[in-house]
């Protein structure tokens, strides 16, 4: 071996040029391999961390749910106002379960100006909990709120901004929009209708990334569950109304299965129960396949680093051969005096291990350099599976894809030196010592 690194410096030193272009191109590859092993174990890490801490937000539905997305919903619904309390006691991986209906609102006014309304939902009281919801001006509604049907509501941060200009001057101003209830008609007496009804802004909660908004459907606007149904009627029977959830550990598959024979217990054999992840409208599969978008991304470039690594390592076979070539002579009178084949196969093996493992740390200062540049860049494509910048470590690539990497380099390396090396080994004696490039 010290004879091999003898030769590695004398090699070195004879051609600079050639020796540090070809530790240069092995660095760009260990460097590459580097940043795309420990942005694809960062970022598989972090969606296990995701999933264990909060789980799924899964919709529960008495419902039935085709393989095309179609629902058909049970008339009347079975679900009460206690169903998500009797899930939350025997189901134990499934917990902040809270009922949402949607609000029915088209357009709402507010100081004297009428907009269009996105997306608007009634909620229980624990939904800003579910959603993990943080608030830039006062908080959600209570309990008591959606008890005793006050029309109160819970703007998004954008949707403060341009109704009022800021989420601080939002709260404890008014929106008006039409409501379902009795209206009193000339002639006729009463009959339903809808009026406008002002609801006052308790709470401005910050806007959550695209993503989480358009999966889930989270509203612009969110008022206290039962506010929304014009008074007498019970909510259990709204048509619209869901459950949704936090689910841990299981898949949706197989809650489905367990909250059916939960249900079961409750109402009978012939309860419907369908249950997706997704917003309560329909499944909306945007976070799984955004997941498996990021999965294919990081594999591609995983495969890239390689392809670079490889394409890099032919370096160090062009080294080699020029070294066999050069070395005709040594190697005859080595094998002359004594030296097996077995011995210069691994003189010439060692060498482009050394050319590889001296590339590789040169890789690695590359990777340690740039590693941050390159995820910072990439974090927005990572938003796209449910990650946020604060849920990926990007400081560095942590031990195991610098020993990969480097030990992907090193076996490579062997390989492509392995060929020349073997070339030199079956060199006959007598043509090696008279070999005129000596």
């Amino acid at each position: 071996m010290v004879t091999a690194i003898k030769s590695f410096v004398h090699s070195l030193l004879a051609n600079p040029l050639r020796g540090v272009l070809t530790l240069l191109t092995i660095a760009v590859g260990v460097g590459a391999l580097i940043i795309s092993f420990g942005l694809s174990f960062e970022t598989g890490a972090a969606l296990e961390r995701s999933l264990a801490s909060t789980g799924r937000r899964v919709v529960i539905a008495n419902a039935s749910l085709a393989d095309d997305g179609t629902i058909t919903r049970q008339m009347p619904s079975l679900f009460r106002a206690d169903t998500g309390g009797i899930l939350e006691r025997d189901y134990e991986r499934l917990s902040h379960v809270t009922p949402v209906s949607t609000a029915r609102w088209q357009r709402i006014s507010a100081d004297g100006t009428s907009y269009q309304v996105r997306r608007a939902f009634a909620v229980g009281a624990g939904y800003a909990d579910l959603m993990d919801l943080t608030f830039v001006s006062e908080s959600f509604f209570s309990e008591a709120d959606a008890e005793t049907g006050r029309t109160v509501v819970v703007l998004s941060e954008s949707a403060a901004r341009i109704l009022f200009g800021s989420p601080e001057a939002a709260t404890g101003r008014q929106v008006q929009t039409a409501m379902p209830g009795l209206v009193r008609a000339a002639g006729v007496g009463t009959r339903m209708g809808s009026t406008q009804t002002p609801f006052t802004v308790v709470g401005v909660y910050a806007d959550l990334p695209e993503l989480t908004r358009e999966a889930y459907g989270v509203g612009d606007f969110l008022i206290p569950y039962g506010v929304n149904l014009p008074r007498g009627i019970p909510a259990g029977l709204d048509p619209s109304a869901v459950l949704v959830g936090r689910l841990t550990a299981d898949p949706p598959e197989r809650a489905e299965s367990r909250i059916r024979a939960i249900l079961e217990l409750e109402y009978g054999d012939d309860v419907a129960v369908a249950v997706w992840q997704g917003a309560p409208g329909g499944p909306t599969p945007l976070i799984e396949e955004s997941r498996r978008a990021v999965s294919s991304f990081v594999m591609t470039v995983n495969a890239l680093g390689l392809l670079i690594l490889a394409a890099s390592s032919i370096g160090i076979f062009s080294v080699m051969l020029v070294e066999v070539v050069n070395r005709t002579r040594e190697i005859g009178l080595r094998r002359a005096i004594g030296a097996t084949r077995a011995g210069i196969r691994r003189f010439f093996v060692s060498q482009a291990v050394l050319y590889a493992t001296g590339g590789a740390i040169l890789g690695t200062g590359i990777a340690l350099a740039f590693y941050r540049a390159v995820g910072a860049s990439l974090a927005p494509f990572f938003e796209t599976s449910g990650l946020s910048p604060g849920d990926l470590d990007l400081s560095l690539p942590g031990a195991r894809p610098v020993f990969l990497a480097i030990g992907a380099a090193v076996v490579v390396g062997a390989l492509f030196g392995a060929f020349p090396a073997v070339s030199a080994s079956r060199i006959p004696i007598v043509d090696a010592i008279r070999d005129d490039n000596a």
